[in-house]
């Protein structure tokens, strides 16, 4: 399989195929940020779990108990990912949100939000 199979030109991005589709970078465009909504955002390879594994325990006053019974894609769900459109809209807040879109690639409501970004560029 080619490359140009495998992955979607999203903006100057190449995403994958596998958990990107145009809806659901279609939703990530379109998503209401919330005031309280936490963001990781990082490069591809760059400390992207360690991300996900830190920022549940900060909304949790550290408490271990997310990190060892929820899996990691339902604790900190990627924006762009198909998945997000399922459940994220009903998540109680705060949400825990991950993402690998560049800064004028984030929905306008982030713009307009009080949300938090914990940025790691590796």
């Amino acid at each position: 399989m080619d490359n140009e199979s495998k992955y979607l030109l999203f903006k100057g991005l190449l995403v994958p195929k596998i958990c990107h589709t145009p809806e659901s970078l279609k939703y990530a465009e379109e998503f209401c940020v919330r005031d309280d909504d936490v963001f990781a955002v990082t490069y591809p390879k760059s400390s992207t779990t360690w991300m996900q594994e830190i920022i549940p325990l900060i909304l949790s006053d550290g408490d271990l108990t997310p990190i060892h019974t929820i899996p990691t894609w339902d604790r900190i769900p990627w924006l762009e990912e198909t998945r997000a459109q399922l459940f994220l809209d009903s998540r109680p807040s705060p949400r825990a949100i991950a993402s690998h879109l560049w800064y004028q690639h984030m929905p306008p409501s982030f713009f307009k939000s009080k949300a938090k970004v914990l940025y790691h560029q590796g």
